[in-house]
Formats: C-alpha cells, structure tokens, sequence
C-alpha cells in the first residue's frame, strides 16, 4: 500500500556538501542526505557474514558506509531544508538522498518538501523497494517521485522491485551485465547526442579487490560497449 502522503519526521545520519562522485551527474556541486537503515546490512561490523547470509547480497561483506542510528537526528521535512540551506547555501540546487537504503524512509512528502525548497531531487537504491510503496499517496494516483533514480542492485535481478530508473550501476567484481540484462531494459532512455541511450555503469569495488575489479570493469565494457565505467571521482579528489 503506498505511504500517507504527510511524514512526520526522517532519520538523518548526514547531511554534507560535496561534489557528485559516480555516474551521470559525476563533478556536480551537491548537498547529501544519509538516511538511516538498509535492508542488505545492519551497518555494524559483526553483522556482515551473518546479513550476507540473510539476505544473499555480497554487499554486507565490504560495504563501508555509516548509515547506523548512532548520532543521527530526527527531522520533519521543513527542519531538514532548513538544515540544507545552512550547510550549501543557496547556490546549491541539487541534492541526493543515499543510505543505506533510503527507499526505507524517503516517501513523497519529503521529495515534495524538497521540491518546495528548489532543489533538484536524486535518490541511490538498491532496488528492492518500489517506487509506488515509496511515494504514493493516498489523495492521488499521481507518484511523487525524485528526479533522478540511481539503481546499484545487491540481489538478484529476479528479487528486484524497482519499476524503473535513470541509471543503473553494477559494482564489480560481484554484479556483472550477465546477470542483469532484464532489468537493465528498465532503464529509462536518455536523448544523447540525438541517441536515445541507457545509461549502464561498470563501477570497481573498492578495497582490498581494487585491481581485479578494475580489470574486470575494463574488460566487461569493452566485451560489452553498451556498458561504461564508473569511478569513484569523490575518492580521486579525497572529498566525502
């Protein structure tokens, strides 16, 4: 069932200033918003084997994003632009909602209340949530959705709900093209260059398996040119 249309209040883990790091919008000035909780992992180091288990993702396994509760605050939508606004200023417009899994929390009255504040909405799934639980409401059939809908799946294509996307990010070594040629019809066509194009990315893991993953990215695009690569650009530069 889709969600009421108000929300009374989100937990925030961070909220910070940087530049877009991966994918289409890669160099953009942004403000992030950290939600917290996801549905792969708990967020607490003696719960990666036993979440990898439990849900089938390898992702638990070497995930290295804070998206616990510890430390995190309580926003109504309004407190959270307001909070935006002291930290980018007015000069940024774009912001990405990110977890863990933001789809757990994120729901049409905040996008709405984003939208009210001027900013550009892009949000980072896993892809297991629907768009229509996320943000439906009740008083319409209209979908209050972001702007921007970047899916980096963590479980098999079959066990994926996301109904459609913008982009579509697969991290090497342990998601491969093969393995999501379905899903990656769902991606919505973008008009490049007078081509209508889906934007699918071969993103190296980081870590201890960076060389391989690498390699493997290279050699998976050039097998697969439909395919590019994506960098972790906000590592490169050392900023958030």
């Amino acid at each position: 069932m889709p969600r009421p249309f108000s929300a009374p209040s989100y937990r925030v883990k961070h909220v910070f200033q940087t530049v877009q790091g991966e994918g289409f919008w890669v160099g953009r000035p942004a403000l992030f918003v950290r939600l917290v909780s996801c549905n792969m992992w708990s967020g607490y180091e003696a719960d990666r084997a036993r979440d990898a288990d439990r849900t089938g993702a390898d992702c638990p396994r070497w995930c290295d994003t804070d998206f616990t509760k510890e430390g995190a605050s309580t926003l109504t939508a309004d407190q959270l632009t307001d909070q935006m606004r002291e930290i980018g200023g007015p000069a940024i417009d774009f912001c990405v909602l990110t977890g863990g899994e933001p789809l757990l929390q994120a729901d049409a009255a905040l996008v709405h209340a984003l939208h009210e504040a001027g900013y550009e909405v892009a949000l980072e799934t896993n892809g297991t949530v629907p768009l229509a639980d996320a943000f439906g409401n009740d008083n319409s059939e209209q979908l209050h959705t972001p702007d921007w809908v970047t899916c980096s799946p963590k479980r098999p294509e079959d066990q994926l709900a996301l109904e459609r996307y913008d982009e579509l990010k697969l991290i090497v070594p342990d998601y491969r093209p093969s393995n999501y040629a379905q899903f990656a019809e769902h991606a919505t066509p973008h008009s490049i260059n007078g081509r209508e194009r889906r934007l699918l990315w071969l993103q190296p893991e980081d870590g201890p398996r960076l060389e391989e993953a690498q390699a493997m990215a290279v050699d998976l695009a050039l097998k697969h040119p439909e395919w590019r690569v994506s960098t972790q650009t906000h590592k490169v530069l050392n900023v958030k």
